[in-house]
């Protein structure tokens, strides 16, 4: 009660476990100050809508969101190591990314 919470998560897909949790430590009188992230994907939170799920977790809870590394860095990273990863995880990484991504 009183205590200033991080909440932390490997991912953000829809943003309802966050926001779950967020309630739930409201509830019980903790203060949420914000969100950590392992990977953002950098997806919309539905294809019909160009705000990623990790764009609306900050605004509709008013916390920040911060990632450790996001998908455009992982593009990054699998381009500059092209001799170490095979073609095709970059591939599959960028047609994910070409699909879902805001």
């Amino acid at each position: 009660k009183g205590k200033d919470i991080l909440i932390v998560d490997d991912v953000i897909t829809a943003g309802t476990a966050i926001r779950e949790s967020f309630d739930m430590l409201t509830q019980i009188g903790a203060k949420p100050i914000g969100v950590s992230i392992a990977l953002d994907r950098a997806e919309k939170r539905s294809l019909g809508d160009p705000v990623s799920a990790v764009q609306a977790v900050a605004r509709d809870l008013n916390i920040p969101v911060t990632s450790i590394v996001s998908l455009p860095q992982l593009q990054s990273y699998l381009k500059k190591n092209d001799d170490i990863y095979a073609a095709d995880v970059l591939e599959s990484v960028s047609q994910y990314r070409s699909k879902y991504g805001v």
